[in-house]
């Protein structure tokens, strides 16, 4: 440890400092530590990241996940009869928000919501979300999902792609959809118009972001950041539903509803 006293002139005001030196490294060897810290630190976050929150004391973390809105293929099972094959609908979404908790490198739930335009900030409020097997507070049956991944950011791509794949049934109520006819009458309209989904009015969430963040953080409201929306790249408005991850290697658990 080291002090040194100088004297400091601030425009006519001239003060007497003494300063006391922890440590003193070399400009390069600086340089090499934060960058050594900022990838310890910043993982490899999911694509569409728009906030991620991590409570050291639980090494919990949260990312919310921003789509843009698109046109997806899904497949949904009407029928309870196993022998029945499932139907496949492309329907109109609007801006699908995905909040998924993890534990070190266990996925923990994964919730999912509509907005009808992009998230500003932590508290923006939430639409319920009219897509099967998601309960009425936006939890999402994972059911028996596995995902892979070198990281955490890579594992919650998987899974929300695991969702996109998956065969939808009635394992769940859904929220009822802002208009009648179901699927048929969703697809159709979307044939109509792709950004159909934006004009629809969707229930509102009782909560909203940050509260849905601090409840799967485990942390409390003013625990939270004010944040500021991670930048997203610009994406394609028609989106191609990704294929189920792999089953085999570096497979990690996500937790059953």
């Amino acid at each position: 440890m080291q002090s040194r006293t100088f004297l400091r002139i601030d425009g006519d005001l001239v003060s007497l400092v003494t300063e006391v030196i922890d440590r003193e490294v070399t400009l390069p060897d600086l340089l090499a530590e934060l960058t050594t810290a900022q990838v310890a630190m910043t993982p490899r976050l999911p694509t569409g990241c728009r906030f991620w929150i991590r409570s050291g004391t639980t090494d919990r973390q949260v990312f919310v996940v921003e789509q843009a809105p698109s046109r997806r293929t899904i497949e949904y099972h009407a029928s309870r009869r196993h022998d029945s094959e499932p139907t496949s609908y492309r329907i109109a979404l609007p801006y699908v928000v995905f909040v998924v908790s993890t534990t070190g490198d266990q996925i923990e739930a994964l919730s999912t919501y509509f907005r009808p335009q992009p998230i500003a900030s932590l508290d923006a409020t939430l639409c319920s979300s009219t897509l099967p097997n998601t309960n009425d507070d936006g939890i999402v049956c994972l059911g028996s999902v596995r995902v892979s991944g070198a990281s955490v950011g890579e594992r919650v791509d998987a899974l929300i792609g695991a969702f996109w794949s998956s065969r939808f049934n009635q394992d769940l109520r859904r929220h009822p959809m802002p208009f009648s006819g179901g699927f048929r009458a969703w697809a159709s309209r979307s044939r109509r118009d792709p950004l159909a989904a934006l004009l629809m009015q969707y229930d509102p969430y009782w909560r909203t972001l940050r509260q849905v963040v601090a409840q799967m953080a485990g942390l409390a409201i003013t625990d939270l950041p004010a944040g500021t929306p991670i930048p997203e790249e610009p994406s394609e408005s028609e989106v191609l539903t990704p294929e189920p991850p792999p089953a085999e290697g570096g497979e990690t658990d996500a937790v059953a509803s």
